[in-house]
């Protein structure tokens, strides 16, 4: 097993490091393209599966992926659990390929372990892999030098500048848009985050 990752520890447990309660904007993006026949949504950096698992329960056709194995593993099981069916793999943010196009794509906590020289083709691959009008929904850590670095900080974490994420999608139709500083206890040691966070729809002129 290749360990570059942290998470791929954290989650050897059978308990789900985050919990199994879905991430409060799934709903958002559900209002914003509500399910329907072969409507498909790419998870990218699934962690355990919970988000993408909940996705496929309100009858998405959903594809996750994640660098760890622990993670996949709990992910598939995950599904099969709750009888849903889901396509989900090991794979890296930064050198990731896909030959289908996607109604929602969302990372949440994910697109900090995107090194310097791939974020340019990474941002120009979201655009191409996006349905016309389809929504993405993306945040990432800012930094901010009155905040102390978590305690729980992967090793190939990058911290983003303020607003930096939203330069990628400036010819988006904006959905939401936001910086928000909030307290976090990840790790079991309470802690802060700044997060920026976007949700934004392609719109081809």
């Amino acid at each position: 097993m290749s360990i570059r990752t942290n998470y791929e520890k954290w989650y050897e447990s059978d308990d789900y490091y985050w919990g199994l309660e879905p991430g409060k904007f799934l709903d958002e993006l559900i209002r914003l393209c509500p399910p329907s026949v072969g409507n498909a949504v790419l998870d990218i950096g699934c962690g355990e599966g919970k988000d993408a698992v909940y996705m496929a329960e309100k009858g998405y056709d959903v594809t996750a992926f994640d660098l760890t194995e622990n993670g996949i593993r709990k992910t598939i099981a995950l599904a099969e659990n709750r009888n849903v069916a889901i396509d989900a793999y090991v794979d890296d943010i930064n050198t990731f390929e896909t030959g289908k196009q996607f109604d929602i794509i969302y990372s949440t906590g994910t697109v900090q372990y995107l090194f310097e020289e791939n974020k340019k083709a990474f941002f120009e691959k979201i655009r191409q892999i996006t349905k016309p009008d389809g929504i993405v929904f993306i945040n990432v850590f800012v930094e901010k030098p009155f905040l102390e670095l978590p305690p729980d900080w992967d090793k190939e974490e990058k911290m983003w500048r303020s607003g930096e994420l939203f330069t990628y999608f400036a010819d988006w139709k904006t959905e939401r848009i936001d910086e928000v500083i909030f307290e976090d206890r990840s790790g079991g040691v309470p802690h802060f985050h700044c997060m920026d966070t976007i949700v934004c729809r392609k719109v081809d002129c």
